[in-house]
């Protein structure tokens, strides 16, 4: 059972505010009389707890706003009473009504959810807390006399736990001790009074869950039932359920004690979060990436492709990097056929070589074409079948669902957190290929950029991501490819305004023009006619 009890503080001090019932110390005579049929009210008082280790505070115990307690009848049914004020104070006047026929009993329980059964106190501890220094799940009892004044015994045994170091992935710290923390417990009503409520063997674990804002030291306060710990691990987990990290908090066995407060603190060994490499890719940034331009290559057969589509070799590789001339100078290509080819108009996949106005893809604002396919040129008409695509992702289709076009938020990605350096790899003698080199910076150092132009082994090529600027085509050229050598515009997958927002600035466009990074980019002549390259990104 998942619940949280409405909860008791056991702090230090805090701001006394009017509630129900009076803070004195004195007797409190509210003026109300006692009853044990129909309308009842009590007047409830609570033990404190009793402060160990370096707990500041003084372990004072105070009703909360909202808070309730059952009173057992003497057929063993339970009735709840609810507390009548703000709260926020040791004593609170409870009230309520006991239904005609029954009578109250001799003992009250907190929470209102417990039972009492031929003598034996039955409660479900929650297995939910959220991070807080004011405690949880108080579990007490008090004995119902000729009075309406009534004190409640502390049957549990309470732990401030701070957590150090939790990462900014993690949703919750689960606990768990060498004995159950949550779920069914029970006790002769008897023992508990004199004991506590005494921890059972189990694994039953307390989920702490956090808010979305917070800072990576975590503090809670809960309850934990009486006896020796041996251990107590917390562990840290992601939305998606993931170990993050987990550490023990216990430097030696403990012993909980009734109505006994502790502090304990542990810090969580650091969470990496760079993700495991994956073969055939290169990570950076946290994102796959292809480990060379999207390519048509006639005879080509790249593994899992379809046929005459592939990687590029290598990373630096474009068609026509044999004629390269030397860093910084500029090569038309111009060549006579698509046989081979590596620049591409916007979502065509029936014909991406071209700058025909029905061959590219027209959608609006706001599509997203990353890992789909369609049979309209405006993408509205979505297909799951290769065979009929017409328009989408090339890289998708071309793969056969293995990569797909980078999306704005990963190409800002790219740029956010990556380190990266301009400069030439030599291909051949004389000849130079020029781009940028991205790779992660050292785990906590800030990303290292530079466009002074370095030449670059293929060691370093191998640490990252290398975009060649192998030149572009414009929207109103039927093939030429021009600039190789000092530009490379960069085709991603989603279609926005463009800068002077009278028309779609179609694939988000991340440009290399010389030694300067430019996105968005946005140019009349770069619309999704114009051929550009695709660097993919792996589909996990």
């Amino acid at each position: 059972m998942n619940k949280r009890f409405n909860l008791l503080w056991c702090l230090a001090a805090v701001t006394m505010l009017a509630a129900g019932c009076d803070d004195s110390d004195a007797e409190y005579d509210p003026g109300i009389a006692f009853s044990r049929t129909g309308d009842v009210a009590l007047v409830a008082s609570m033990e404190n707890c009793t402060t160990r280790a370096s707990l500041v505070n003084t372990g004072e115990a105070r009703w909360l706003r909202d808070d309730a307690i059952g009173v057992v009848c003497t057929d063993g049914s339970v009735v709840e009473l609810k507390l009548d004020g703000t709260g926020d104070t040791r004593r609170a006047i409870f009230a309520g009504t006991i239904p005609a026929g029954r009578e109250m009993g001799d003992y009250a329980l907190h929470p209102a959810s417990a039972t009492l059964t031929d003598g034996v106190l039955a409660v479900e501890l929650p297995g939910e807390v959220t991070p807080a220094a004011s405690g949880s799940c108080s579990v007490m009892a008090a004995q119902i006399g000729d009075t309406y004044h009534i004190a409640f015994r502390q049957l549990m045994s309470y732990v401030t736990l701070q957590v150090g170091n939790v990462s900014t992935d993690a949703a919750t710290i689960v606990l768990t001790a060498d004995k159950s923390l949550s779920g069914a417990c029970a006790a002769p009503i008897a023992e508990a009074f004199e004991t506590g409520l005494a921890a059972r063997d189990g694994s039953e674990a307390l989920t702490i869950v956090l808010p979305e804002k917070r800072e990576t030291t975590v503090t809670a306060t809960f309850a934990i039932p009486v006896g020796e710990y041996a251990s107590l691990v917390a562990a840290s987990y992601d939305a998606a359920g993931k170990k993050l990290a987990e550490a023990e908090c216990l430097t030696a066995a403990i012993r909980a004690e009734r109505a006994g407060m502790r502090s304990l603190a542990v810090t969580l060994p650091k969470v990496s979060t760079k993700k495991p490499p994956i073969e055939g890719t290169i990570l950076v940034a946290g994102i796959y990436w292809a480990p060379g331009n999207l390519q048509h290559f006639e005879g080509s057969t790249g593994e899992g492709f379809r046929t005459d589509w592939r990687l590029a070799p290598e990373q630096w590789h474009y068609v026509n990097c044999e004629n390269a001339a030397a860093s910084g100078k500029a090569v038309t290509f111009k060549p006579t056929d698509y046989k081979q080819c590596d620049h591409f108009n916007w979502g065509g996949i029936a014909a991406p070589f071209d700058n025909a106005a029905e061959s590219s893809a027209v959608a609006a604002v706001g599509t997203d074409i990353a890992g789909k396919m369609y049979t309209s040129q405006d993408c509205t008409a979505a297909t799951a079948d290769f065979s009929q695509a017409k328009f989408g992702d090339l890289a998708y289709w071309a793969s056969n669902g293995k990569f797909r076009l980078p999306t704005r938020a990963e190409l800002q990605k790219l740029l956010d957190e990556a380190s990266y350096q301009y400069g030439c790899y030599e291909v051949a003698a004389g000849k130079f290929v020029t781009g940028f080199l991205f790779t992660d910076p050292e785990e906590d150092e800030e990303p290292v950029r530079s466009d002074v132009e370095v030449t670059f082994t293929a060691e370093d090529l191998a640490k990252g991501l290398f975009l060649p600027k192998a030149g572009r085509r414009y929207n109103t050229q039927p093939f030429t490819v021009n600039n190789q050598g000092t530009q490379s515009p960069y085709w991603g997958s989603e279609s926005v305004t463009g800068a002077d927002a009278s028309e779609p600035c179609y694939g988000v466009i991340f440009y290399i023009n010389s030694a300067k990074i430019q996105f968005p980019y946005w140019n009349k002549a770069f619309d999704a006619k114009a051929g550009f390259l695709i660097r993919p990104v792996y589909i996990e």
